[in-house]
C-alpha cells in the first residue's frame, strides 16, 4: 500500500484544478485493476482505464480506453504513428515520476512531452470515471472537462470492434 499521507492531492488532480475544469472526487478503496472496478462503486459503463506506455523517444504515452473494452495495440500505435513492436509498457519508476500510481494511472499529466490517446467513444459518454492519480480516488468529469484538461490528445478508436 502507498501511503499518501505527506501529499494533500495527486499531480493529476492538480492539473485538472489548473486547467480549471470541473470535475468530482470519489473516494474508494483501493482498485487497481479491472476486476477490482467494482470496489469503486462507480458505474462500469462510464469508467476509463488508462495504460502506460514508454515510446522510442523516451516519452511517456497514456492511452484511456472504456474500462471493460480491450485496448488494441494495432490500432493504437497506428494512431500515435509508431510501430506495434514499439509499445512498451511503462516502468513503474516512469509513473511515480509522473505522480502517479498502478491503479491510478490517467491521461492527466505535466508531462508536456507525454502523447495522450482517447478512444473516441468515451467522449460520447455524459460523464467519465477515470484514474486521479491514485488507486483509491476516482475523478468524474465531463468530455468536454476531459478535452480542456489535455492538450492536443490523438482521438481514435483504440479498442475492439463492439466494444466502446
Amino acid at each position: 500500500m502507498v501511503d499518501h499521507s505527506d501529499e494533500t492531492e495527486p499531480v493529476p488532480v492538480q492539473v485538472l484544478r489548473d486547467a480549471g475544469v470541473e470535475f468530482r472526487l470519489h473516494e474508494h478503496p483501493a482498485a487497481r485493476n479491472a476486476d477490482e472496478l467494482h470496489l469503486t462503486g462507480l458505474s462500469l459503463e462510464y469508467s476509463a482505464k488508462t495504460l502506460a506506455f514508454l515510446l522510442p523517444d523516451d516519452r511517456v504515452l497514456l492511452a484511456a480506453i472504456p474500462g471493460a473494452a480491450r485496448l488494441r495495440y494495432p490500432l493504437l500505435a497506428r494512431a500515435v504513428g509508431i510501430p506495434r513492436s514499439a509499445l512498451r509498457p511503462a516502468p513503474p519508476e516512469r509513473l511515480s515520476a509522473l505522480g502517479m500510481t498502478p491503479g491510478g494511472v490517467t491521461i492527466f499529466t505535466r508531462d508536456h512531452h507525454a502523447v495522450v490517446a482517447v478512444h473516441a467513444g468515451l467522449l460520447e459518454l455524459p460523464r467519465i470515471y477515470c484514474g486521479s492519480g491514485w488507486a483509491t480516488l476516482t475523478v468524474e468529469l465531463s468530455p468536454d472537462a476531459l478535452r480542456g484538461a489535455v492538450a492536443d490528445p490523438v482521438i481514435a478508436d483504440l479498442c475492439s470492434p463492439g466494444l466502446a
